[in-house]
């Protein structure tokens, strides 16, 4: 590796990777640097994205797909469901170590160097400005310099802590959340199916994504204002115990989701936040993969521009919340919401929705339709929902 680049990028997930190959793309001297050996582990994700998000981005490759999805089911407490089809027509379920992998090669092939292995440590600073990172290798310490940082380094980012740009999440902005991998599996699919309920998932929901064969991600996630050490894994345990007794579980995994705002200062004199650092997950859903790649897409081109331009000022750098802000911003304010109205609902509420939905007669329900008739006694938030599920 060399000892200087024009930008250091700080995590090797969706937003690193695509940050690299946009950055490199454009011309620029790029590092990515991922702290774990194997890039896209370990995985901490339900791992579903729809096909429109991906295609903005890559073509779909088979190899990292684990299944195709037509929409979903929504069961409200009292087990009723409702079926509903998204607006894009399809969906996939991925599998995120080959697909993470998948865009470190891409960021290699723009011309990105990666360096995994690599736990950043400490920022170097000077005159006001993040001019480059140390990082430990095999218990030797190393420090580069560059023009711009992008922390992509998660939800506990140090960088953002380093560079003065961390803000404390609030407790009922932060999901904790843990995943079974189950086999032997009776299951349609062709769909994924959630569900609600104070009891099943306080604050949350649990779900159920297909993989390959015979195989179902099965998790939960529970706002941490009304959870308590070990309850995600106690809850999702009840639910496969009671629902899927021959099942054997093969993996889990366990994690923290930010489900707060968008970080309304992402930027500083020589360094921009993205993904889940920058709390750029949605806040209703959780997810985070398509967030974190038009994050870091527009992160890598930002930084490539400011370097080119000889400015890498954090005034110069804002125009990286300009080009988040329909993808990003103002999409998340009112994920957030809309998650706040539906935060009110209890569960008798929500069997009476399931059931109105269903006495529609319809075959199958859009997200909109769903949320409208949820967050009918709460008008306000219309036009949010509109707005969110055009």
């Amino acid at each position: 590796m060399a000892d200087k680049y024009d930008i250091v990028i700080v995590g090797a997930g969706p937003a690193g990777s695509l940050a690299a190959r946009c950055a490199a793309n454009k011309g620029a001297k790029v590092l990515l640097l991922e702290r774990d050996p194997v890039i896209g582990t370990p995985v901490r994700c339900g791992e579903g994205i729809t096909e429109r998000g991906i295609m903005r981005f890559v073509d779909i490759q088979p190899r990292w797909v684990a299944a195709q999805i037509k929409g979903f089911y929504m069961y409200a407490p009292n087990g009723v469901g409702v079926k509903v089809m998204t607006r894009q027509e399809m969906g996939y379920v991925l599998e995120r170590v080959l697909f993470d992998r998948y865009l470190a090669e891409l960021a290699a092939e723009a011309g990105a160097d990666i360096l995994t292995r690599a736990d950043v440590d400490g920022l170097v600073l000077e005159d006001g400005f993040v001019k480059g990172v140390r990082y430990n290798r095999f218990g030797r310490e190393y420090s580069v310099k560059c023009a711009v940082t992008i922390g992509a380094d998660g939800v506990e980012s140090r960088v953002a802590h380093w560079a003065g740009l961390f803000n404390p999440l609030k407790i009922a902005d932060l999901i904790s959340a843990y995943q079974f991998y189950l086999a032997g599996v009776e299951y349609d699919y062709n769909y994924c199916h959630l569900y609600f309920g104070q009891d099943a998932a306080p604050g949350g929901y649990i779900w159920m994504f297909p993989k390959s064969g015979s195989v179902v991600s099965a998790g939960i996630g529970i706002n941490a204002s009304h959870s308590d050490a070990g309850m995600a894994y106690r809850k999702l345990r009840e639910f496969v115990s009671r629902r899927f007794r021959k099942a054997a579980i093969v993996g889990e995994m366990a994690g923290a989701v930010p489900v707060a705002l968008p970080m309304k200062k992402p930027y500083g004199n020589g360094i921009l936040l993205a993904g889940d650092t920058a709390r750029h997950c949605n806040p209703l859903t959780g997810g985070g993969i398509y967030t974190a790649m038009c994050a870091g897409s527009a992160a890598g081109e930002v930084a490539a521009e400011a370097c080119q331009a000889g400015d890498v000022s954090e005034k110069r750098l804002k125009d990286y919340l300009r080009r988040i802000d329909d993808d990003i911003m103002k999409t998340n304010q009112r994920a957030y919401r809309i998650r706040m109205g539906i935060e009110k609902l209890d569960d008798a509420t929500l069997n009476e929705v399931a059931v109105e939905l269903n006495s529609m007669g319809m075959e199958s329900l859009s997200l909109r339709r769903v949320f409208l008739q949820a967050l009918v006694n709460q008008p306000s938030l219309a036009i949010d929902v509109i707005k969110a599920f055009v």
